[in-house]
């Protein structure tokens, strides 16, 4: 069912055919809930709860026909139903808009069950401003009831699927394209940069592009005029999504990869609306002494990138003993040179530094242009320029899970004439 245009004249006209409002518990008030409430309040008996208000949620649910819960992740949603079970009545449905796991969603469903009453598990597209305009996309893991199907329709448009987990399974997809949408702009955006291009006219061109959604209504964000937003979704809700696809689907997400560095960085707070992702980026300022800069399209973990630092260095400065803070003492150095194999150890790979700067050292210039971390293993690519010849350098990073330590475990190179 899709809401009237006009909330208060719906009202008016629906209020005479009810023979009596849906009692509505709505249980967690923040972004999400509290619009929600909102939005139900002009047509239902509306009652909620928050965990911060304190009290226990039972009170609010004696009664109630629907009991939406929109709280954080799956273990909120558990506690909150442990509470609350025993106070559900037998024809009340518990309508869940929490984005959790395929798993959690069926565990749910199990655990309401024990009491009689129904459980719809129904998360949601959009945010804020799709609630209070009525036009959620909502999907349903089976077929709501028509009190229930009342209900949401004042909130959006519902879809309906076969279960619990296939619901929760396509939101997490949904919001798989949410992140690498926004890693695309990332990239757009830098680009654009690169080319020397003015913001505002990247952000008119990208805004034509399908990329425009995240352009309209965040533009001063993108171009950098304005302060950080009121958040409609918060990064580290995404990042919790992110983490729950990857989880579900046994797959690696970059976007979930470069949240999780943003945030560690400091460059990007939990809170942030998801646009700040398309401008946030870490200081690494620190590594132009070795005249080594980061492709705009790396989003890079300063752990990782200090033995990669640390190794530029040494062909900034000539100095080999910059190699024992890049590579672990077991490394090996492999490549062609004049076709023929070099295959060298650390000790071996020390005696190509002369120990001063190269003469046209100012004209050189050093990027990473991939990094991908799998946890205490990691693999990079980097590019140099040295006059004449240029070389790509891959490597393969460890962590010491002891100290934490990232180093060059090995690097294989090529060496070619500059501009080839």
């Amino acid at each position: 069912m899709v809401a009237m245009p006009d909330l208060r004249l719906s009202h008016v006209r629906r209020r005479a055919t009810l023979v009596r409002m849906t009692s509505v518990a709505v249980l967690g008030l923040g972004r999400m809930g509290s619009a929600m409430a909102a939005r139900l309040a002009d047509l239902h008996d509306v009652r909620t709860w928050t965990r911060s208000g304190g009290g226990s949620p039972a009170a609010s649910v004696r009664g109630a026909d629907v009991v939406l819960l929109c709280l954080y992740d799956g273990p909120a949603c558990r506690d909150v139903l442990a509470a609350v079970l025993p106070a559900l009545s037998a024809r009340a449905t518990v309508v869940n808009t929490t984005t959790v796991g395929p798993d959690e969603a069926e565990a749910l469903d199990v655990l309401v069950a024990t009491t009689g009453a129904a459980y719809l598990h129904a998360p949601v597209m959009g945010s804020t401003p799709a609630v209070a305009a009525g036009r959620l996309t909502i999907l349903a893991g089976g077929k709501p009831s028509a009190e229930v199907d009342e209900v949401l329709g004042v909130l959006g448009e519902t879809l309906v699927f076969a279960g619990p987990a296939e619901a929760a399974g396509l939101k997490l997809v949904a919001n798989g394209v949410l992140g690498d949408s926004l890693a695309s702009l990332r990239r757009a955006l830098a680009r654009g940069d690169a080319l020397g291009l003015p913001r505002d006219a990247i952000l008119d061109v990208v805004g034509r592009s399908v990329l425009g959604r995240f352009v309209d209504g965040r533009r001063d964000v993108l171009d950098a005029a304005a302060a950080r937003p009121e958040a409609t979704f918060a990064a580290g809700a995404l990042a919790k999504d992110l983490a729950l696809l990857a989880s579900a689907t046994d797959t690696v997400s970059d976007a979930r990869a470069a949240l999780a560095t943003l945030i560690a960085a400091g460059a990007l707070e939990a809170a942030d609306d998801i646009s700040v992702v398309g401008v946030a980026a870490p200081d690494l300022g620190w590594l132009g002494d070795a005249r080594l800069d980061v492709s705009p399209e790396v989003v890079a973990d300063a752990d990782v990138l200090r033995p990669l630092h640390a190794y530029a260095l040494t062909h900034a400065t000539g100095d080999p003993a910059y190699l024992d803070d890049a590579f672990l003492p077991t490394a090996r150095v492999d490549g062609y040179r004049d076709g023929e194999l070099v295959s060298w150890a650390l000790d071996e790979f020390r005696g190509v530094f002369a120990g001063s700067p190269a003469t046209d050292e100012t004209a050189r210039s050093r990027r990473v242009e991939r990094l991908d971390v799998r946890g205490s293993a990691a693999t990079a690519v980097m590019t140099l320029h040295h006059g004449d010849v240029d070389f790509t350098d891959v490597f393969v990073l460890l962590r010491d899970p002891g100290s934490g330590r990232w180093r060059i475990a090995s690097k294989a190179y090529e060496r070619r004439a500059a501009g080839r």
